[in-house]
């Protein structure tokens, strides 16, 4: 009658507010990748695991990120960055700012590659980038800043 639910609880001190939307990232490129368990002709996916089966050994690159979070964690990241996006409280100027902080981790973009996206000077970029980690700290008291 009185089953126990387990509640999971998110530990947003794990990482920081850059390395959450990092490891997102890095969880929706895997996501990508594992589509199934069964055979689909031997499709994108399944090539993408043969190798990684075959690379085992091979230490990985200093620019690959290893994701570190499970399903509950990545759609708690996902919750966040759709409440930011609807939020009413935040300003036009603070949504892009903090919009262009979010494409630069979970998309890995560098800041030559935002400026040309965005159509702004790579220094604008960079100040926007540092407004919207800043501002996304300030206006949620869970994330941290390291």
């Amino acid at each position: 009658m009185n089953a126990m639910v387990k509640a999971e609880v998110m530990d947003w001190d794990r990482f920081s507010i850059e390395d959450w939307f990092k490891q997102y990232g890095a969880y929706i490129q895997i996501s990508r990748m594992k589509s199934g368990n069964e055979p689909d002709s031997l499709g994108v996916n399944q090539i993408y695991w043969l190798i990684c089966e075959n690379n085992k050994g091979v230490a990985p690159r200093k620019d690959q990120l290893i994701c570190k979070i499970d399903d509950f964690e990545a759609e708690q990241v996902r919750k966040l960055i759709v409440s930011i996006n609807k939020s009413e409280a935040i300003c036009s100027s603070a949504k892009v700012a903090v919009s262009i902080f979010i494409d630069k981790c979970v998309r890995g973009m560098s800041l030559r590659q935002l400026a040309d996206e965005r159509r702004l000077g790579k220094s604008s970029i960079d100040s926007m980038v540092y407004c919207g980690k800043f501002y996304l700290a300030g206006h949620d008291k869970r994330l941290r800043i390291d």
